[in-house]
């Protein structure tokens, strides 16, 4: 039973880490670093072809998870950002800030002029990113083929392999977003196959770097991903709806809880 339940969360973990890479403004790193399973996970990929076994079945929970959120929440992304994107992000909002804690205890180090330096850089990133949505037109297209589903499938890599980064915006900025939520939503399976392999090819080249750097820099690498998750929430924050106030603050409330909960657990586990 107790292998039971610890596959049942890291597969609840891994629906919404793949949920948060396809929605606009959230990122699915940012929520691996909340849940305390990011560092974890790029050293199980680095080195699964050392320890296979080990590092497989750790994974794969998470994978079948980041699967079916990325599958459910195209399917389900047109209608929740039309009826309900203001409760959506504030609950975002929570889960991500319930990881701010154990982000700062992993960084090892207390925070210097360096480290804020660093802080200032992460957020400084996501400002960027925003500023290139706000400036996007509407109606931007450009037409979407089988290298441009493979480009888009490594766009969404980088935005789980790098937390705090939102590459939905630059899909949306060169008209590919909603084609590739067509593309999972019709199971477009040509399509689909290029964008998994832009997405591997992507995976492999940045995790080596990633990892390295957390390896080298721990602290300068944990406080520039507090930048980023900053400048995340700031990114997605909806505004303020007096009327509906106290239920979206609690709705964050609950995410707070939620991650600081799966967080519990995680360290409970292992």
């Amino acid at each position: 039973m107790k292998v039971s339940k610890s596959a049942m969360r890291c597969v609840l973990e891994g629906t919404l880490i793949g949920a948060a890479g396809m929605i606009p403004g959230a990122s699915g790193g940012m929520l691996a670093v909340a849940f305390g399973i990011y560092r974890r996970a790029i050293d199980a990929i680095a080195g699964l072809l050392r320890n296979f076994k080990k590092n497989f079945l750790f994974l794969l929970p998470y994978g079948i998870g980041v699967c079916i959120g990325v599958f459910i929440t195209a399917r389900a992304l047109e209608w929740l950002l039309l009826n309900w994107r203001m409760p959506l992000m504030y609950l975002l909002i929570g889960l991500v800030l319930g990881g701010i804690p154990a982000l700062v205890r992993s960084a090892g180090s207390k925070l210097t002029p360096k480290y804020a330096a660093c802080i200032v850089l992460g957020g400084a990133i996501t400002a960027a990113l925003a500023l290139l949505d706000s400036n996007a037109p509407s109606t931007a297209y450009r037409e979407f083929s089988h290298l441009a589903a493979a480009i888009s499938g490594g766009l969404i890599t980088v935005g789980i392999v790098i937390p705090g980064i939102s590459t939905s915006f630059l899909l949306m900025y060169i008209g590919w977003y909603e084609p590739l939520l067509s593309a999972f939503n019709r199971f477009q399976f040509s399509y689909l196959l290029c964008a998994a392999a832009g997405a591997l090819a992507v995976a492999v080249l940045l995790i080596s770097f990633v990892r390295r750097m957390f390896r080298e820099h721990p602290a300068g690498a944990s406080y520039c991903i507090l930048g980023f998750l900053i400048g995340t929430v700031a990114m997605i924050f909806p505004g303020v709806s007096h009327g509906d106030m106290l239920f979206h603050m609690l709705l964050a409330a609950a995410g707070f809880c939620c991650t600081l909960l799966l967080q519990r657990q995680g360290n409970e586990q292992q």
